[in-house]
This record gives structure tokens, C-alpha cells and sequence, in this order.
């Protein structure tokens, strides 16, 4: 497993930063990386709740909601990524409160397709490709969280 980590202050509260990524099904709404989203669950909210997602410019994900502690924490399995190098994953997502603030940290650990060959791509190349990314995701939460 390889893993990175992203953080960001946001100038918004725990509930209003909540608000967004609690609206699982509808990430495609704010995340510019997400073309199209939508539930894949009757459970939109919560621990259960899965989403499909396509993204920018190509790839899907299949996406559960693994653990959900309203407004402290989220954790989110990758079950499939489909035209990705990624066998599987997960992300956590943690929100911590300062005065006037909230500090948003993501750490996401995922499994390369293609063995070794991937766990090299991983190292020279996808962790790179995958911390640009979650960078570019928290600015679009930070927008978002302000609205």
C-alpha cells in the first residue's frame, strides 16, 4: 500500500465543511476533478452510503462510506477504479477545529494495479499525479464550504 497526505486550513466552520463532503452523492456539485456523480445506495449520508463517480478527464470510481463521525471524520473505500492504476483504496478525511477555522487533513492509501511495475509508478510518478490532486480537491472544498 502506498499512502499520501494533504492538509488545508479552511476559513469555515467544522459543520460547514461537514455540510459538503456529507453530501455524498453529490461531490460532482464542487469537486472540479469529478465530471458526473451520483448514489449508488439508498442510503445517501452515513456509513453505507456508496456513490459512482466519473472523472476528469477519464476514469470511474466505485465509492462506501466506511466510517462517518459527523463532523470529525469520514472514511471512504475505493472498492473499484475503473481505467486507473489503482487496484483499490481508501481515504480518511479529518476535520479539526481552530478559532476561526478548520484544519482539513486527507490521507489516502491505495494499492497500485500492475505489481511491482505499479509500485514503482507509484513512487516516481502516481503519488505526485495523487497529492496535485487531493491540493486541487481541498481548494474546491474550501470554495464550496464558504458558500
Amino acid at each position: 500500500m502506498r499512502s499520501i497526505n494533504v492538509s488545508r486550513r479552511i476559513p469555515s466552520s467544522p459543520a460547514n465543511v461537514w455540510a459538503v463532503l456529507a453530501d455524498v452523492p453529490n461531490i460532482a456539485t464542487w469537486n472540479r476533478g469529478v465530471a458526473k456523480s451520483f448514489a449508488t445506495s439508498d442510503s445517501t449520508g452515513g456509513v453505507g452510503a456508496q456513490r459512482h463517480c466519473d472523472l476528469v478527464p477519464f476514469g470511474e470510481l466505485e465509492e462506501t462510506v466506511k466510517e462517518w463521525d459527523d463532523p470529525r471524520r469520514m472514511v471512504v473505500s475505493i472498492d473499484s477504479a475503473k481505467k486507473l492504476p489503482i487496484a483499490h483504496g481508501e481515504v480518511t478525511f479529518v476535520l479539526s477545529p481552530t478559532d476561526d477555522a478548520t484544519e482539513v487533513s486527507v490521507n489516502y492509501t491505495y494499492k497500485p494495479k500492475f505489481g511491482l511495475l505499479g509500485q514503482i509508478m507509484g513512487s516516481l510518478a502516481l503519488d505526485g499525479q495523487l497529492t496535485k490532486g487531493f491540493k486541487v480537491f481541498l481548494k474546491d472544498l474550501d470554495v464550496a464550504s464558504q458558500r
